[in-house]
């Protein structure tokens, strides 16, 4: 019997996940019997879905699964994109390659190395008052992260809206987009977000997703592909966000693309609560668990009256936020209004406007304007 192993070291982008391969040989001479009394999954939805399951045994551990030959083992090596990343997290996995007649039925056994996240840990204590594992420091330091920013900034009579304004607006306003200073990937997980502050994607969605779940608002995570323009080109990468439910609807909440970024100094709510048809304008998912997002009647700028459709109650919104005090930075989603210069020349008409800075950001429909007043 023949015998080949290698490893590798891939860090995925949405799950930073270090998967090694080991491929052993076998001689593959299973019987009918014992054929019968195995599930072969077929695709990586079904290996995911088995893998969550395992999950939830509360500890680490191994699972062993029977797979399709049609599901290559570059396929296996990007499991983690497809599982909860709330639950855990594949190490590793070691494949056995057999010999089979009937190409139809071919299929080999795979042994993968699991790991729980800090996140379950966290969850379980702070929701179900499941104790910690002693030697899961990590976890016991996010979750007294955790608890300190539930107490100060969520209260149980708030509303689920509320709720996730709070932490949506806590998240953005403590944590900076980038990598680990310490190269321990730390940035991809809750933890680097919360306890470090300093996280991209992953952490940003991980956290939100466990603050928001801690907080008894359902949520998930979803990934895909996102694409803006860098340098006046689309660029496309992964990415990651959240699917949050309000008042029994399903909506898409993407942390980080609503943090200030180059010269926008202050959070936006551009893709707090908006549906399909707004986040597909540069993000698509490729998650099995996503819902559809189909309502806006929980977006942030319709709930808040800043949902435009002319000038005239443009300046209407304008002078709503200069008499209540909201006079140094505001924004509103503008649909079919074009604005220039010339367009918010009625600011200076205010009292001590000095200088009238503005961005817009999205499409015709659903076009986000910030404007900073005297910055």
């Amino acid at each position: 019997m023949g015998k080949k192993t290698f490893g590798f070291l891939a860090v995925l982008v949405i799950m930073a996940a270090a998967v090694m391969i080991i491929i052993k040989t076998s001689n593959g001479t299973d019987d009918e019997d014992s054929k019968s009394k195995k599930t072969v999954l077929h695709s990586i939805e079904e290996v995911a879905d088995r893998l969550n399951s395992e999950f939830d045994s509360g500890k680490d551990g191994t699972a062993k699964l029977y797979i399709s030959n049609s599901i290559s083992d570059d396929d296996l090596k990007k499991v983690n994109m497809s599982i909860n990343s709330m639950k855990g997290s594949i190490e590793s996995f070691t494949t056995y390659s057999s010999n089979v007649d009937n190409l139809s039925d071919s299929y080999r056994e795979v042994d993968f190395e699991y790991k729980r996240s800090d996140t379950m840990f966290v969850y379980d204590n702070i929701v179900n008052k499941v104790a910690i594992p002693e030697d899961r420091q990590e976890a016991i330091r996010l979750r007294n992260v955790c608890e300190k920013i539930l107490n100060d900034h969520v209260k149980n009579y708030m509303s689920d809206y509320d709720k996730e304004i709070a932490i949506h607006d806590y998240i953005v306003n403590n944590c900076e987009y980038g990598f680990s200073e310490n190269k321990d990937d730390s940035e991809y997980t809750a933890y680097g977000c919360l306890v470090n502050r300093k996280a991209v994607c992953s952490g940003y969605s991980a956290a939100a997703n466990l603050l928001l779940m801690c907080a008894g608002v359902e949520c998930k995570i979803v990934t895909g592909i996102a694409t803006q323009m860098v340098d006046g080109k689309e660029s496309s990468e992964n990415h990651a966000w959240n699917q949050v439910k309000i008042d029994g609807e399903w909506y898409h909440l993407d942390v980080t693309w609503d943090d200030p970024v180059g010269d926008r100094a202050v959070l936006i709510h551009e893709y707090f609560n908006v549906s399909d048809s707004v986040i597909n304008r540069n993000h698509e998912t490729y998650s099995s668990n996503a819902s559809k997002c189909e309502s806006m009647r929980s977006n942030y700028y319709m709930k808040n009256g800043a949902y435009l459709y002319d000038v005239a109650s443009l300046e209407n919104y304008v002078r709503i936020c200069m008499s209540t005090g909201n006079s140094h930075h505001f924004e509103c989603a503008l649909n079919g209004i074009t604005v220039t210069d010339e367009t918010l020349q009625f600011i200076y008409d205010y009292t001590g406007v000095e200088s009238v800075r503005y961005s817009l950001e999205g499409s015709r429909e659903y076009n986000i304007l910030s404007v900073y007043i005297n910055e």
